[in-house]
């Protein structure tokens, strides 16, 4: 309501002016916003009226918790069973109803690198103390990172004949390094706090062997066509690129890595 005083003749008056006739102005873009309307027509971001409040930020953290059209959790169930479709459906423009894959992978990495820290898990393994492990142990989001572009470099080389660029390797490759990142902290890290398992190779070997799966999975979905000759291109994508990271982490510890003094 907006109130505005007019003198008159002898008189002073009050014009009350209601907001649904006063014009109101976009808080992102200051653009006007035509009364009664929810979003602005120039940036597009809902209108905000009032200043804001804790219900509204718990709304809004509901909202992109829960929300079908476009949440985390929703992401999460569509990549554990349709991985490769949500990848090719990025990649064929569908891009509003999920989060982007890049933002996924940045998000995930960030919350598991937070949790190894938090719970001391060794990530990175190593006969000897060394600065090289060390090093990558406090800054594992370097290798969670940097295994997407093998994957996607492997994808890309296994895959000549498909109409995929490197780009378009790099979203399935980001999608699925994303979940392979959150298995790994939602059941691997408290598998092993839980069971303490002596056998450190099995674990994993079979957590190698369930990636290999779930990106053989995924690129019979993206890759569509001979569904049995994508799968196993994607599973030995996956060993590849896991058994050439851990060959350079081996290399870099040979050149650089010596002994704590």
């Amino acid at each position: 309501m907006t109130v505005r005083f007019a003198a008159g003749a002898g008189s002073i008056g009050i014009i009350v002016k209601t907001s649904d006739d006063a014009p109101e102005a976009c808080r992102n873009c200051d653009a006007h916003v035509p009364p009664g309307q929810a979003y602005c027509g120039i940036c597009g971001q809902k209108y905000v009226s009032d200043r804001l409040t804790l219900r509204q930020i718990g709304n809004d953290l509901l909202h992109a918790v829960m929300h079908v059209d476009r949440s985390a959790l929703s992401l999460v169930r569509m990549l554990l069973l349709r991985p490769g479709n949500v990848a090719l459906e990025y990649v064929q423009g569908k891009r509003k109803r999920y989060f982007g894959p890049f933002s996924f992978l940045v998000v995930v990495v960030a919350a598991a690198s937070a949790l190894i820290a938090l719970t001391g898990f060794r990530a990175v393994s190593s006969d000897s103390p060394n600065v090289v492990a060390d090093f990558l142990q406090s800054h594992i989001n370097l290798l969670m990172f940097a295994e997407v572009p093998l994957l996607a470099v492997f994808s890309r080389v296994l895959n000549m004949r498909a109409p995929f660029n490197l780009a378009e390797h790099l979203v399935l490759a980001a999608y699925t390094s994303g979940m392979r990142v959150l298995f790994a902290s939602l059941i691997l890290i408290p598998f092993w706090f839980v069971f303490h398992p002596a056998n450190a190779v099995m674990v994993a070997v079979a957590s190698l062997l369930i990636w290999a799966l779930y990106f053989g999975f995924a690129s019979s979905q993206f890759f569509q066509g001979r569904r049995a000759s994508s799968w196993c291109k994607g599973a030995l994508t996956a060993v590849l690129s896991s058994a050439t990271m851990e060959s350079l982490i081996t290399l870099i510890a040979i050149l650089f890595g010596r002994p704590d003094a």
